[in-house]
């Protein structure tokens, strides 16, 4: 059955099937069509040179050419609009189409209002952005090592503390306690300086860390296991990276030391077990069976793992019921055991997968005790 044109009007910043289809990165909305024998660009005038220049997309038109500032004075910008998408559809032809499950509810009823058939459908862009080209996989090498930069920054940090009372302290400034807020921010500076964005970072120490998404707040203490999740975004490109190291300065108690050499030990299976052809669920199963062996059956509550590119988190699943592997499928391996009576532990790579494996694009050490 041929499918139908695919219609989505979004800005890419946030839209990344609109960003990957168009390459062309705007905080204001557009409209992206593809008719199955062309695909159109529609932006505003003030677009057309960049949009010509930088999309993928050769056939770039302007709602100028539509008239919308004269439709918008006799209809209302809202309503003009609408009626500019319309005539674009009647001039291509273009009766019925398909939508992202997010599409405007009122311009889709206002098409529907005038003959058009508006079906939301599955993306199948993003079915298209699990493999990965060598260009994007390069894109977000580029993002890991910045990644790499901040983590590293972060536990020398913690590495060069000191210890007053059962807390870290900065040598450096005076004796100043050291807190999650300050570690956080000497990340998120790194990763400015790097050319990446980054938000909830995570630097969770003690018990905040047996929270899988727990941010981290307050003094970080001699002793405990300090989680720390960085996950950056390029400004520019737009792909991002995954890493998470899991840190203890002191002397911690023995129950972190064996969660953290169950965990460390779960996670080499689990690279070992990645190939294409192999599912995720195949891989997660790996990652649980260690884990019921050791005795930690109730303190792994997330999945082993999820594909990274445009999103931090999007397929394949490395999960139960997750999909079978491709090569070029860029996935993180990050299992984690969290015992809210001492704190929680979680190791995370990022590997692209191939045929015969899969190829480790984390380049640092793994060290529980700094």
């Amino acid at each position: 059955m041929a499918q139908n044109p695919t219609l989505i009007i979004d800005d890419s910043i946030h839209n990344h099937d609109l960003y990957y289809v168009t390459r062309f990165l705007a905080y204001d909305r557009f409209l992206y069509l593809n008719s199955g024998e062309r695909e159109i660009l529609l932006i505003s005038q003030m677009e057309l040179g960049r949009a010509r220049s930088e999309s993928r997309i050769d056939d770039v038109r302007t709602t100028t050419d539509y008239d919308l500032i004269g439709k918008s004075k006799r209809y209302g910008r809202e309503t003009a609009y609408n009626l500019v998408v319309a005539e674009l559809l009647h001039d291509e032809g273009i009766t019925r189409i398909d939508v992202p499950h997010n599409f405007p509810v009122f311009l889709a009823d206002d098409l529907r209002s005038r003959g058009f058939e508006v079906a939301p459908a599955k993306s199948r862009i993003a079915e298209l952005r699990t493999v990965k080209t060598r260009r994007e996989i390069e894109q977000i090498k580029k993002a890991q090592e910045c990644c790499e930069a901040a983590m590293k920054r972060a536990i020398d940090a913690i590495r060069s503390a000191g210890v007053r009372d059962g807390l870290l302290v900065d040598s450096a400034d005076s004796g100043r306690v050291l807190t999650s807020e300050q570690i956080r921010a000497v990340i998120e500076h790194t990763l400015i300086d790097c050319g990446c964005e980054s938000c909830s970072t995570i630097v969770a120490g003690g018990k905040d860390g047996a929270e899988p998404h727990n941010m981290g707040t307050g003094t970080l203490k001699a002793g405990e296991s300090i989680v720390i999740d960085i996950f950056p975004c390029l400004r520019k490109e737009r792909y991002y990276a995954d890493m998470t190291r899991t840190v203890a300065r002191g002397n911690p108690p023995q129950a972190l030391i064996e969660m953290y050499e169950a965990v460390l030990d779960a996670q080499s299976a689990a690279i070992r077990a990645v190939r294409a052809g192999v599912s995720g669920d195949e891989v997660h199963g790996v990652v649980c069976d260690l884990f019921d062996d050791r005795g930690y059956k109730d303190l792994f509550p997330h999945s082993t793992g999820h594909g990274v590119g445009l999103d931090v988190h999007e397929a394949p699943a490395v999960a139960t019921g997750g999909e079978v592997l491709k090569a070029g499928n860029v996935i993180t391996i990050e299992p984690g055991l969290y015992d809210p009576r001492v704190g929680g532990i979680r190791l995370e790579d990022l590997v692209v997968v191939t045929k015969s494996g899969c190829e480790n694009l984390t380049k640092m050490e793994k060290r529980f005790l700094v």
